[in-house]
């Protein structure tokens, strides 16, 4: 055998062995770090924490990430599955903005944090769908809202398609809630990034927030006052025309 026809060989060797693997780490990668930067987010606290750690730790995200003005965003596509047509494209995203200016100690406080995961279809998918929001979950956690009562520091409601499956988990955060509450709410299911066919409901996408429900009773839509949540539930979720929510009452 010719010394060419040998390296041909090893090298369709390793393309054959290293395709599956390369494959692997790229479809691993997103997952990955998005687990890494729940981890990095949980002594994040609204009102406390300074913003420029928040920087520094977009600095270390490389392409994830990006710092623009008074906010940071971080976010995470299964973009080989979606490429590969096993999957419907889902993200996680996560959006932190400041509260001062940067001139102020440690470049001003945290003032909100925004996270959301979201399934979406392609435009013509699915027998020539419109495309749009299969299924989302999103968790505003801000310094106040206009709730009032002792409910108001956690709260968490389900919107339901016609059909009665859940499409979408809202959760509303402020400096009150407990430790626990947060961690729920932010116990978002990475796997949907990587799970082959992708997550169809928003119970897939959060399930830690239907744990110790008692009741489920419809009522309006909560008001986002803040702007730059307007823009990431906007972005992330088309509103459904008339869809009942449904406020989790938990442990």
């Amino acid at each position: 055998m010719t010394l060419r026809r040998r390296l041909l060989r090893e090298l369709a060797y390793l393309v054959i062995l290293g395709t599956p693997v390369a494959l692997f780490f790229l479809v691993a990668m997103p997952r990955s770090n998005a687990v890494r930067l729940l981890k990095s987010l949980t002594p994040v606290r609204v009102d406390h924490t300074a913003f420029n750690q928040v920087e520094s730790l977009a600095d270390r995200y490389g392409g994830y990430a990006a710092c623009v003005g008074d906010n940071c965003l971080f976010q995470f596509q299964n973009e080989w599955l979606h490429r590969l047509h096993l999957a419907p494209r889902t993200e996680f995203t996560v959006m932190l903005q400041r509260a001062g200016s940067p001139g102020d100690p440690g470049g001003g406080t945290v003032g909100a944090i925004d996270m959301a995961m979201l399934v979406s279809a392609d435009p013509g998918g699915d027998g020539g769908s419109p495309g749009g929001a299969i299924a989302s979950a999103l968790v505003f956690d801000r310094g106040q809202v206009d709730a009032d009562g002792p409910g108001a520091a956690y709260q968490a409601s389900i919107t339901f398609e016609a059909d009665g499956r859940p499409e979408r988990t809202v959760v509303m955060l402020t400096p009150g809630a407990t430790a626990r509450q947060r961690t729920r709410a932010r116990a978002f299911a990475m796997g949907c990034l990587t799970r082959l066919g992708g997550c169809k409901t928003s119970h897939d996408l959060l399930p830690s927030v239907w744990q110790g429900v008692h009741r489920i009773q419809s009522v309006g839509l909560l008001p986002f006052n803040n702007s730059l949540t307007a823009a990431l539930t906007s972005a992330a979720m088309p509103l459904a025309p008339v869809t009942p929510l449904a406020p989790l009452v938990t442990n």
